[in-house]
């Protein structure tokens, strides 16, 4: 059987600190990312990318996006493509308030 082996805390602190890590509670990392969302929605528009990472809707990727806008779920007059820089798909933040995920 394996030995345990320990390692001062405060050790162990800095080098999560070196490293540019910190140990906070579940609930300040929830608060920090409800912060974000929030940022998001603010914004006129989104691409199918940030609201994925965001977690705007119930979706895991950009294809599952990409569905609801082709099943008439995410309305045609709610999206445009960018005509300028990446040409992405951007999604009114209206169109996500109207489905009931905003804020």
């Amino acid at each position: 059987m394996k030995q345990n082996t320990y390692i001062n805390a405060s050790d162990f602190i800095e080098s999560l600190q070196s490293m540019g890590l910190i140990i906070v509670s579940a609930r300040e990392f929830e608060a920090s990312k409800d912060l974000d969302r929030k940022r998001m929605m603010r914004k006129k528009a989104l691409s199918l990318k940030e609201i994925v990472d965001f977690k705007l809707l119930p979706l895991k990727s950009k294809k599952g996006v990409e569905s609801w806008i082709s099943r008439g779920k995410i309305k045609s007059d709610e999206i445009f493509q960018e005509q300028t820089g990446q040409k992405r798909i951007m999604v009114l933040t209206s169109a996500i308030k109207r489905l009931g995920y905003g804020d």
